[in-house]
């Protein structure tokens, strides 16, 4: 069973929607995620867009949906991480 820390609890009462701590700890604690922590995933995306960020099987903090579009933005990255050369390789040009 994966942990959600409180201030993970927190962050998603102020970034995602103003629920019950209950319902934002069992959005955060579901068997997807849970899966995906057993197989070593640091990020997990949510419905919304926000990223949860797992360490060492707790649910540490919900990012904000533009800190991962900014990121990509400034390392000038696509979707996939790739940047301009590698997707015009794999376009076949």
């Amino acid at each position: 069973m994966i942990r959600v820390s409180a201030h993970a609890l927190d962050r998603y009462r102020e970034r995602v929607r103003m629920v019950s701590y209950e319902e934002a700890r069992a959005a955060l604690s579901t068997p997807l995620i849970e899966a995906a922590a057993a197989f070593g995933a640091r990020y997990v995306r949510l419905g919304t867009g926000h990223r949860i960020l797992i360490n060492a099987g707790v649910v540490v903090t919900v990012m904000p949906v533009e800190q991962y579009r900014r990121q990509i933005r400034r390392h000038g990255l696509g979707r996939y991480g790739r940047g301009s050369e590698s997707s015009r390789y794999y376009e076949g040009e």
